[in-house]
């Protein structure tokens, strides 16, 4: 595997050669990547599947006189990217013309030390990866009785090397590594079944507790066991942390640039106002050290940064990349974000979280006192509408009375608004989790105010 400083230097020289054959006037970014990755499925003591997966691939977008043409090859030899050049420049000539087609202009990114990579992941051995996953299954298993089966355990691992140069000024590498696992237990007691879940992420294996997350995941399994619906009426919603960081995901969405400039986000045309409560300050960090989307630059090379679009329940702006800042007389946010080298740049969040506030889920539930813990939502993506920001979504978790569970709940449907919701939150919990969704997004326990709940 190229080392990234390697990959910087041959996509640097692709830029000047790439430019001397596309003639005055073309503008050309070079981005390159390479990933390696492994992903070990355990299921009834062995090993159900095993993936080494090996991509790499070099993204070409040329542009002249706001006309954008994109091409990739899955080769690192300059005899691919020439034709992959030739194929941009020649897309670019039948796309239609965009003056906020633009590359970005060259800037420093930081020295700090990121902690993004570490060679752990590459020098462990195989074999140790898939005892990782046979191991996280044994523990599981080994919880409760009632816990007798999974639906799968899994241990995965990816190591990139990403660059980027531009006829623009752009010349930036980095490497990254991203270590997880997860499993979905089945606890069984009578003829009812309920799944739990866990999971834990790093940057190497050795950052991951495997004792822990099959704890967690069998209890949350276990403590749903007896649910039943309870009567409809509007009460406080306490959001487990994991639940919180699903919505918002639904928040990123709305705080995309791109949305908005569509008129797809419930939250155009709000900046400056105050739409959540003064507690609520929402934080997209490209530089959060250790953070699953933590980078030195973006996707187009502008440098990541923190920032506020949040602020003390005030909406203070979007997440751009290059083309939606062009478009609405703004400066790149760093958030460009592709799929892969296969893909343009969109706008993505890096790692967007709910800063926290004070006390862990017991604390809240005892501030709370009388409300319904959320522990799973049935599907998000569909149930919570950036677009309109409404929200219907099925539910399942435990009846709180007297700051304490008592019973657990299932068949319940949780209904509103999002602007509600975000105006409505009461408390804000300190246990901060990141989940690797929608780049990562991360939040802590949280509770909102005369929420409806639909039940029977």
């Amino acid at each position: 595997m190229e080392q990234a400083e390697d990959l910087q230097a041959l996509a640097v020289e692709w830029v000047e050669r790439g430019s001397s054959q596309a003639g005055a006037g073309i503008e050309l970014e070079i981005f390159v990547q390479e990933n390696r990755g492994l992903t070990v499925k355990a299921f009834a003591g062995e090993v159900e599947g095993l993936r080494y997966s090996h991509s790499r691939g070099v993204g070409v977008r040329a542009l002249h006189e706001g006309r954008l043409g994109y091409s990739y090859c899955t080769g690192l030899e300059w005899g691919d990217v020439e034709r992959t050049v030739e194929e941009a420049v020649a897309n670019s000539r039948y796309s239609m013309p965009d003056e906020y087609n633009l590359l970005p202009e060259g800037s420093g990114y930081t020295q700090e030390e990121l902690a993004i990579y570490d060679p752990e992941s590459e020098e462990t051995d195989s074999l140790r990866k898939v005892e990782m996953a046979l191991q996280l299954e044994r523990l599981t298993l080994s919880r409760d009785r009632r816990v007798s089966q999974l639906e799968t355990a899994v241990y995965a691992d990816s190591v990139s090397r990403v660059a980027v140069a531009s006829t623009a000024g752009v010349a930036g590498s980095y490497s990254s590594s991203d270590c997880y696992c997860y499993v979905f237990p089945i606890a069984r007691e009578g003829d009812e079944y309920q799944t739990g879940f866990s999971f834990d992420l790093g940057a190497k294996p050795s950052d991951l507790d495997l004792d822990k997350v099959a704890q967690e995941a069998c209890e949350r399994a276990l403590c749903l066991l007896g649910s039943r619906s309870m009567p409809s009426r509007r009460t406080t919603l306490i959001l487990d942390s994991f639940v919180a960081a699903e919505f918002l995901g639904m928040l990123a969405a709305a705080l995309s640039a791109e949305a908005v400039l569509k008129g797809r986000s419930f939250l155009a045309g709000k900046v400056g106002e105050t739409i959540a409560a003064p507690t609520v300050s929402i934080i997209d960090d490209g530089l959060l050290k250790g953070a699953p989307s933590t980078a030195p630059f973006d996707d187009e090379g502008v440098p990541s940064q923190r920032k506020e679009l949040i602020d003390a329940g005030v909406l203070k702006g979007y997440l751009h990349n290059t083309y939606t800042a062009s478009r609405a007389l703004t400066a790149s946010t760093g958030n460009a974000s592709r799929g892969s080298f296969r893909d343009r740049p969109r706008v993505g969040a890096t790692n967007m979280f709910l800063q926290p506030g004070q006390g862990i889920r017991e604390d809240i539930l005892r501030q709370v006192g009388e409300g319904v813990l959320v522990l799973q939502v049935v599907g998000a993506h569909a149930g919570a509408n950036p677009v309109s920001g409404e929200i219907s979504l099925g539910a399942l978790g435990l009846l709180v009375e007297n700051g304490e569970p008592v019973r657990p709940l299932r068949e319940i449907t949780l209904a509103g608004k999002a602007l509600d919701f975000l105006r409505d939150i009461v408390a804000i919990g300190e246990d901060l989790r990141f989940l690797p969704f929608e780049g990562s997004l991360g939040a802590p326990t949280v509770a909102v105010a005369d929420v409806m709940i639909s039940g029977r």
